[in-house]
């Protein structure tokens, strides 16, 4: 199964969202307990791992907000619903990615990404704002997660307010 995770980290300022997501990509896939051996996660957590994958986008679509999710069930309610075939993305390529970047979304539009690319789109990494502190780390606060698979800061640090505008937040997808 595929699963959704987040991972927190610093970087110098000036980075950029490929320096963040090639900089998680790195640590880890040198961490022998995420895809690996074990280690730090006790047991491997997955056999593979891509920055993105299936949940490519999440972090660009929370601001959208309810007028986009509304317009995206209005216009393509097969494709929100899930379960679709491909020949339905390919027929409504054009469509779905003018919707994205009519609400403010860059890129291509999530269902028309590849999965596995390993270093994923520009926004699968993210400076921490306080619309992504809100919607992604809140229930996190105090933890660094060291035994949860849906977060992990890897700098070993308590999630907290002084991520804003401090830390990049990444979305990896994991296969266990």
């Amino acid at each position: 199964m595929h699963y959704p995770m987040l991972v927190t980290l610093a970087l110098e300022a000036g980075a950029t969202s490929l320096d963040a997501r090639s900089a998680a990509l790195s640590q880890l896939q040198s961490d022998p307990s995420f895809c690996g051996e074990g280690g730090r996660f006790g047991s491997p957590v997955c056999d593979w791992f891509v920055i993105g994958g299936r949940w490519s986008g999440l972090l660009a679509e929370q601001p959208l907000g309810q007028d986009y999710q509304d317009a995206f069930r209005a216009e393509f309610p097969q494709i929100a619903e899930g379960g679709y075939p491909a020949t339905l993305i390919n027929k409504h390529r054009a469509g779905l990615n003018g919707l994205w970047r009519r609400f403010g979304g860059r890129e291509d539009h999530p269902a028309t990404r590849s999965n596995y690319r390993p270093l994923g789109y520009d926004d699968d990494a993210m400076l921490i704002d306080r619309i992504r502190y809100e919607s992604f780390l809140k229930p996190f606060i105090g933890s660094d997660a060291e035994d949860n698979f849906e977060f992990a800061d890897l700098d070993s640090e308590p999630v907290a307010e002084s991520f804003i505008g401090r830390k990049w937040l990444v979305v990896i997808d994991f296969h266990d």
